[in-house]
C-alpha cells in the first residue's frame, strides 16, 4: 500500500514538474495595461466620464483579433460617498463592455460600445478600431440631482479583458491565450460638487 501511494505521489510531483515548464508565467503573462486621463466633468443635467486604457493591445491580442477571435474588454466602475468602509453610500456598481470583431470577408472592424448603444461602429482601420476600444468619453454617470453638494465621493476604474470563448478550431491555434490577458489596477478618483 505504501508503494502504490509513494508511486502515485511521485507521479504527481513529476507530472506538476513538467506542466510547471510548459505552462505560461501568469507574472509575465500581464500586460502593463493602466488607466489614464480620467476625468470627471459635471454637466447641466449628468455628471460624465472620459479616460482611455493604455497598453491595452499586446502583439498577440492583435494576431487573435486579426484571424477573426471577437475580443471583449470589460470596464467596471464603482461610485461611492466617502466615509469608513462598512458605511459608504454606493451610488453606482457598473460594468461596461467593449467588443472588436474582424468580419474577414469585407475586411472590416466591427466594435461595439455601450456608449452608443444603438450602432455597431465600422472600420476597415485597425488602428481607429483599437482607438474606440480603449476609450471612453463624455460617458453620463449619475444625475446631478442624486449628489449631494459639499460632499466627497470617490469614483473607482478598472479595466480587464473578457474571458475568452474560443471557438473549437482557435483553441489549438491560440493555446497560450492567456499571455495575452490583461487586467488593470484600480483608479480612483475623489471629488466633491
Amino acid at each position: 500500500m505504501m508503494r502504490i501511494i509513494f508511486l502515485f505521489m511521485l507521479c504527481c510531483s513529476a507530472c506538476a514538474a513538467i506542466l510547471g515548464t510548459f505552462a505560461p508565467n501568469t507574472v509575465a503573462a500581464k500586460n502593463h495595461a493602466q488607466i489614464v486621463d480620467l476625468y470627471l466633468k459635471p454637466q447641466t443635467k449628468n455628471l460624465e466620464l472620459s479616460f482611455r486604457i493604455e497598453n491595452c493591445f499586446t502583439p498577440k491580442m492583435e494576431e487573435a483579433i486579426l484571424s477573426g477571435v471577437e475580443t471583449t474588454f470589460k470596464i467596471l466602475l464603482v461610485m461611492e460617498q466617502k466615509g469608513f468602509l462598512f458605511f459608504r453610500d454606493k451610488f453606482l456598481n457598473i460594468s461596461l463592455e467593449h467588443s472588436i470583431k474582424y468580419d474577414r470577408l469585407n475586411n472590416e472592424f466591427q466594435v461595439t460600445l455601450p456608449e452608443q448603444p444603438d450602432k455597431i461602429l465600422t472600420t476597415t482601420d485597425f488602428e481607429v478600431a483599437k482607438h474606440w476600444m480603449s476609450r471612453v468619453e463624455d460617458l453620463s454617470l449619475i444625475p446631478i440631482w442624486r449628489l449631494e453638494k459639499e460632499t466627497e465621493y470617490k469614483l473607482r476604474v478598472k479595466a480587464e479583458l473578457s474571458k475568452v470563448r474560443l471557438p473549437l478550431f482557435f483553441r489549438y491555434i491560440f493555446y497560450f491565450v492567456s499571455l495575452w490577458d490583461f487586467e488593470t489596477n484600480w483608479r480612483e478618483i475623489t471629488f466633491t460638487l
